[in-house]
């Protein structure tokens, strides 16, 4: 067995149905537990968006929330999508919308997590999984365990081997559209990731709240055109992507099973929901409530749905699509709306090409250009926002250390993780899925046992928090030590004026 077939059978195992039962029985749990206030309290989330400012130590919601959607924003919204519809057909594309909906809640709980045990390092606010599985779980040295593992992952897996996908796919669209060779647009794009990445969270942050609008309503507005063009299409095309979600469709009818399974392995892929991934930013925000952070975050599992819709409806409505059968060697169904659908099949292939072909048939040329365009802006935010976690973990391992030993690995990774991405974008796709998947699988088995276990401080700080907006209060303050949760003494000094003023009220109405 070669290295490559070793990688595909660990991805295999690690993202088996266990591993899907775990992410999305937990998921709707946290739905449970917030009344589904993930889901309808959106005017709510809206009003908190816009909220607040930033510090010297933290940024602002805003700022938070869209660096937080470069995560959720990337490669697997467009060629993650793709892969869903060839094994699992149409229908995978209803179950990903589904799985995107109920898992916000599990980014409500890792993002308000981050926030509530979060801790002032450096001049700035940290946190991240392995802060709240080292304070937070039960078990100190269990948890210490796991938050050194996971924050190991994150530090090295991360930013150097998860941006494998990004690159690739940047490549590949550069490739199929401009004819650009992989060796240049790899070796540009790593340096634009250097740019950025190298002033730290505040530039990161700066520039995600103008890429992120950018990039996603300019990848609505082309889904619009290729909608109205074959507006005639719609009716059916929705039934179609139903039918096949629920065995009703007459040719993908018996595919429920691998569009339920591959939906939501590719939503949880796409959003990140319960990987542990964004907490690390949502920990740098300036705010009072953790909940706070975590209703605004939770926001952001929308623009990942819109996004992965978009790439669906358009792959579909187009006939831009192959659906590979049972045996997974025939294809069952092979697009007819492009003569590359057909070469795509010869070669198994699914990604980001598809969704050009359905541009192109729109706008011949301009289309595939369009889609290679966003798919850069999506993959390079993301990719630097799997530096900055990459950054926190290792600000987590080596927290014992001074602060100039620190400040110098931090700049290791910052060189190293271009030099790798411009490697990774001459790397085979395949490969590249498969090397992610096991990362993502690792840390997703660790935080998610970690939120099954910390469902209880969820729960306090969410009631917490509406119980003070159903009070009238406007701006509700965290006061862990009146919730009973420990470690997290930070809280007391960010809220030292609140808390301070509340111990007086209660002792003058105890007098």
């Amino acid at each position: 067995m070669n290295i490559s077939d070793l990688i595909f059978k660990i991805d295999n195992m690690l993202w088996a149905t266990p591993l899907i039962a775990l992410i999305f029985i937990t998921a709707v749990v946290y739905c449970v537990i917030m009344k589904f206030g993930n889901v309808t309290k959106v005017k709510l989330q809206w009003k908190l968006l816009k909220s607040g400012g930033g510090s010297q130590e933290g940024i602002s919601p805003f700022e938070t929330f869209c660096s937080v959607a470069a995560y959720r924003v990337a490669v697997g919204n467009i060629g993650g999508v793709m892969v869903a519809i060839m094994y699992g057909g149409p229908g995978a594309v209803f179950w990903m919308l589904v799985t995107a909906l109920v898992t916000s809640a599990i980014a409500y709980a890792e993002n308000s997590l981050g926030q509530i045990y979060k801790v002032r390092q450096d001049g700035q606010y940290r946190g991240g999984p392995y802060f709240y599985m080292e304070n937070g779980l039960p078990w100190k040295k269990l948890g210490k365990v796991l938050a050194v593992i996971f924050a190991l992952l994150a530090t090295v897996g991360v930013p150097l081997l998860v941006t494998g996908p990004s690159a690739n796919n940047i490549a590949m669209a550069f490739e199929n559209s401009f004819g650009v060779a992989p060796v240049i647009s790899g070796a540009v794009i790593a340096v634009l990731l250097f740019l950025v990445i190298s002033g730290g969270v505040r530039r990161i942050a700066k520039f995600s709240t103008i890429i992120v609008p950018f990039m996603t309503i300019g990848y609505l507005i082309i889904t619009l055109i290729v909608l109205i063009a074959n507006a005639s299409a719609i009716p059916s095309t929705i039934a179609m992507m139903v039918g096949s979600a629920f065995n009703a469709h007459a040719l993908f009818g018996g595919m429920i099973g691998g569009a339920f399974s591959y939906g939501v392995k590719r939503a949880v892929n796409s959003s990140g929901s319960g990987f542990g991934e964004t907490p690390a930013s949502a920990a740098a925000a300036e705010t009072a409530h953790p909940a706070t952070q975590g209703m605004v975050n939770a926001f952001s599992v929308y623009i990942d749905v819109a996004v992965c819709f978009c790439s669906g409806i358009m792959a579909l409505i187009t006939d831009c699509f192959n659906v590979l059968g049972a045996d997974g060697v025939a294809f069952m169904h092979i697009g007819s709306g492009s003569e590359a659908m057909a070469v795509q099949a010869a070669s198994n292939t699914a990604g980001v090409v598809w969704v050009q072909e359905a541009a192109n048939s729109v706008m011949p040329g301009i289309g595939g250009a369009l889609i290679a365009i966003a798919l850069t802006c999506f993959a390079y935010s993301t990719c630097i926002a799997y530096y900055y976690e990459g950054e926190s973990g290792l600000a987590y391992l080596f927290r014992h250390l001074k602060q100039e030993t620190r400040g110098k690995l931090i700049w290791a990774i910052r060189i190293v993780m271009p030099i790798l991405f411009f490697v990774w974008a001459n790397v085979t796709a395949a490969t590249a899925w498969a090397i992610s998947e096991v990362m993502f699988g690792l840390m997703a088995w660790i935080n998610g046992i970690a939120l099954v276990f910390l469902i209880p401080t969820v729960k306090k700080v969410y009631d917490d928090y509406m119980a003070q907006r159903k009070a009238g209060v406007e701006n509700p303050y965290f006061n862990p030590k009146k919730l009973g949760i420990r470690n997290c003494d930070v809280w007391m000094e960010i809220n030292k004026e609140q808390i301070d003023k509340e111990a007086m009220q209660k002792e003058e109405t105890t007098v």
